[in-house]
């Protein structure tokens, strides 16, 4: 006769190979999100308003000497 597998061994490996499935699943979700499409850097126009908007530090108040 077969030996009968042990119903928690089963159910761990059966644990195991979903969980497997699922990790897998999400790596490929996150490397389709991350990958496929490049990524732009907003143009010098878009980003300056909102740079001169922010306060100056403390440290960065007194003469610039280039």
């Amino acid at each position: 006769m077969f030996p009968i597998e042990n119903p928690r061994r089963r159910r761990s490996s059966a644990r195991e190979r979903v969980a497997e499935h699922l990790l897998a699943a999400r790596l490929k979700q996150l490397h389709e999100r991350f990958v496929a499409r490049p990524v732009k850097p907003a143009s010098r126009t878009d980003r300056l308003p909102g740079l001169a908007a922010r306060p100056l530090d403390g440290d960065a108040t007194g003469p610039v000497i280039a």
